[in-house]
């Protein structure tokens, strides 16, 4: 089990988990960092709660005809379960104005970073957001701005 690689590390890192000839492990929140870091967030919006809503404009693309982004939804403060946000990717239907969560990670960290506290994929099911709604919003945001020329993922 040499080549093993684990994606999720909630131990603290060593110098040794660094080394290139002997590296066996791979902490996924290195990744996820680079994403939150990398990421061109903008803000769609905020609410009284302090939790804000951003779609990253560097990865906006179209996928099978439909606009697919990462959202971040950033509590403010950790809710109940300790997350400090949420990062997902969905999917939007512009013509129909539907859209669905491919997958979504609670983070223990804000703006995505942190540990991953949980993973769920999306049930694949359409959703029409109600007017007024931040998904209305969020919708009506990703419908509209250009697609990503480089997407990063």
């Amino acid at each position: 089990m040499e080549n093993q690689v684990v994606l999720y590390s909630a131990r603290p890192l060593k110098n040794e988990d660094l080394r290139a000839p002997k590296m066996k492990k791979i902490p996924i929140l290195l990744v996820f960092m680079c994403f939150a870091a990398h990421a061109d967030w903008q803000l769609v919006h905020s609410d009284p709660t302090q939790a804000r809503f951003f779609i990253d404009k560097d990865n906006l693309q179209v996928i099978n005809g439909y606009r697919r982004a990462w959202i971040l939804n950033d509590l403010g403060k950790p809710n109940e379960q300790g997350a400090a946000s949420f990062r997902s990717v969905e999917e939007y239907d512009c013509e129909q104005t539907q859209a669905r969560v491919m997958q979504i990670h609670a983070m223990s960290g804000p703006m995505a970073t942190g540990n991953i506290m949980a993973r769920r994929s999306g049930n694949g099911q359409w959703v029409k957001p109600e007017a007024g709604a931040v998904d209305k919003q969020l919708m009506d945001s990703v419908c509209s701005m250009p697609l990503s020329s480089n997407p990063t993922q």
